[in-house]
């Protein structure tokens, strides 16, 4: 993506398949792997990891291990990820009020 233009080097990040929706159930509370695996019914546990890494290395969401039996690793939003979410609920909400279908 080119340097000058922030709003496409950040639709272009954004528009990885399942990228949105990732960031998404992160948000609703789905915060294990496990867990963000069955809400998204169809990913691959493969693509899955990717894209986590992808989002952990751009600083979206961070990765915990929990110590328990089983280990189970969990992701938050961190506070980048927290104000994009913010900035995405403002556009659902544009996109509901002006989308006329």
């Amino acid at each position: 993506m080119e340097k000058w233009c922030p709003i496409l080097n950040i639709f272009g990040f954004l528009s990885k398949r399942w990228m949105l929706l990732i960031l998404k159930t992160i948000k609703d509370g789905d915060s294990t792997f496990n867990g963000i695996k069955r809400t998204l019914s169809g990913i691959s546990a493969k693509i899955l990891s990717e894209r986590l890494n992808e989002l952990q290395e751009e600083g979206y969401v961070t990765r915990t291990i929990v110590s328990e039996k089983p280990i189970k690793i969990q992701y938050s939003l961190t506070k980048k990820g927290i104000s994009l979410g913010w900035c995405l609920s403002m556009m659902e909400q544009w996109i509901i009020e002006n989308n006329s279908n």
